[in-house]
């Protein structure tokens, strides 16, 4: 299994960074921090896209559905019609924990990411406090 997290600025890197801490697995992955500068980046989604073999999955990571980022990507992905490689858009640490903790040998499939995607949304934590008294002490007891 192969993985690329491109993002807009130091956010693949970022997550690169979150998943060595979490994993030790975040030198398995490949990032492209975009807009860094100047250079075209589109070359190191193509050497990516074509370094998956036929018998390969992989997964692209992207920070913005219909970004400048992630549309580069479906364009590369289109034009090179490539299977066994999804794409997830709007991508969050949670949900590439989710893939990239898959048990070895998983073989990836819609089911498998639309769970791991349900699994990893974004959820509100709501704190209420009864007391105004309460002290940092006493909520974490």
């Amino acid at each position: 299994m192969k993985y690329l997290i491109a993002t807009h600025g130091k956010l693949a890197s970022g997550f690169q960074s979150s998943l060595n801490i979490l994993t030790g697995k975040g030198d398995d992955v490949s990032v492209i921090d975009a807009y860094l500068d100047n250079s075209d980046y589109t070359p190191k989604i193509d050497a990516f896209i074509d370094s998956v073999g036929e018998d390969e999955q992989a997964v692209i990571f992207t920070d913005l559905y219909g970004g400048s980022v992630n549309q580069k990507v479906v364009s590369r992905l289109a034009a090179k019609s490539k299977k066994g490689i999804f794409l997830i858009a709007n991508s969050n640490l949670a949900i590439i924990l989710s893939i990239i903790l898959q048990p070895e040998g998983t073989k990836l499939t819609d089911d498998i990411i639309n769970q791991a995607i349900t699994e990893s949304a974004i959820k509100p934590v709501k704190l209420e406090t009864t007391d105004d008294s309460e002290s940092d002490d006493d909520f974490f007891d």
